[in-house]
């Protein structure tokens, strides 16, 4: 009897939902909320205080760098733990796609983090009660944080597909992002003919487009180079996986 595979879209919702499920279920999923609400809250305070802007501006790089060490917690139990239970191999061998496996998952971290950015709204509304914030600048702050909750989530994505132990995969997408992070504190300690290479490399530097309201397509390009570039090669891990 031949087993029909299910289309890929199907299949990608059907896991996203899925993974959705688990991710609520999940009390890291909560301790991700409320860690990043509490530094958001810290960040959005400090940054009105010191700077006295009606803006995200100077919170925004702080912001990113919260999700670099907070969101590892999410994504370090997608494909470990399913690699540890020993789910994984019947996934693997199940009539669906590989790619909708990986991007399901992805899909519904993503959808943790719109939850995340979503519960955010407060800071806007207090910004327009005492200020005259401009809307464009705040909307792409938040596309710039949307942007890196893609390739910080992808980066995780990998680093679960290495290993079946949860706090290894954790401490290693950190290990992966933070290079970029530290490429931003590095510039500024190094010749200015070294610099070049070094804001290319930084996720910071290319979330400062965002913060001024400007959309700029090379930032664009490079945060959707890194999310293509993680999923592809958590694809590559699976996919070896599958012929061990």
């Amino acid at each position: 009897m031949k087993v029909q595979r299910p289309g890929a879209i199907a299949a990608t919702c059907a896991i996203s939902r899925k993974e959705l499920r688990v991710l609520f279920l999940s009390p890291l999923a909560w301790v991700f909320l409320a860690s990043f609400l509490f530094l958001s809250g810290v960040f959005f305070y400090l940054g009105i205080v010191m700077s006295g802007e009606a803006s995200l501006r100077s919170m925004l790089a702080n912001l990113a760098v919260t999700l670099l060490f907070c969101l590892p917690m999410v994504t370090m139990r997608t494909l470990a733990l399913e690699r540890r239970s020993g789910t994984l191999e019947l996934l693997l061998t199940a009539p669906v796609p590989l790619e909708s496996l990986i991007v399901g998952k992805w899909l519904a971290v993503m959808a943790l983090c719109l939850v995340l950015l979503a519960l955010t709204a407060p800071f806007p509304v207090v910004l327009a009660q005492f200020g005259d914030p401009d809307p464009g600048v705040l909307l792409t702050s938040y596309l710039g944080l949307l942007a890196c909750c893609g390739a910080f989530s992808a980066a995780g994505l990998f680093a679960s597909s290495l290993t079946q132990d949860q706090m290894v995969a954790g401490v290693g997408a950190v290990l992966l992002l933070l290079p970029s992070w530290l490429a931003s504190v590095a510039r500024d300690l190094v010749p200015v003919a070294a610099r070049q290479p070094l804001d290319h490399l930084s996720f910071v530097e290319h979330l400062r487009s965002f913060a001024r309201g400007v959309i700029d397509t090379g930032d664009v390009a490079w945060f959707g180079g890194v999310t293509f570039l993680f999923l592809f090669l958590t694809w590559r891990s699976l996919e070896s996986r599958r012929w061990r």
